[in-house]
């Protein structure tokens, strides 16, 4: 990895201790950026409504930039079950957060939990999709949840 980042094994036994703390700090990164950040900024709306868009609109301006990493992170989950635990968690917190606001927005549980269902896999086929699409085609496709 040293080698690929062109850095001597030094500088980066200067930062972490081990290849695994490496690996924990990348995973707490992630988590705090791609989860807990978004979460605070939904978390700015006044209603349900507005918290799910502005958690829309933020997976949507992130997706072409940073879907590689969610990518190689979800393939390392598979590989280590100790990574996949931690992953896991993640992915439970954020089908938590948008199941949570779905319930207020539909009146019953069934039919939040499907429509979570039906984001959570948007979000995730979109960052798999053969080409990269515009934040017009994005916003298109997420359309009648940002309303």
């Amino acid at each position: 990895m040293c080698q690929e980042l062109n850095v001597s094994k030094g500088s980066f036994y200067y930062w972490f201790n081990s290849k695994a703390d490496f690996d924990i700090a990348l995973l707490q990164f992630w988590r705090e950026r791609f989860t807990e950040n978004f979460i605070q900024d939904a978390e700015a709306g006044k209603t349900s409504k507005e918290k799910l868009k502005r958690l829309i609109l933020n997976c949507i301006e992130n997706l072409n930039n940073e879907s590689r990493l969610e990518i190689e992170l979800n393939i390392w989950a598979h590989q280590d079950a100790k990574i996949g635990s931690f992953v896991n968690a993640v992915y439970e917190k954020r089908f938590g957060y948008l199941t949570k606001l779905l319930k207020d927005i539909y009146s019953s549980e069934t039919q939040a939990r499907r429509h979570a269902l039906i984001l959570y896999s948007l979000i995730i086929g979109v960052e798999l999709f053969y080409q990269k699409l515009t934040q017009e085609e994005l916003k298109s496709i997420f359309s009648d949840y940002i309303i």
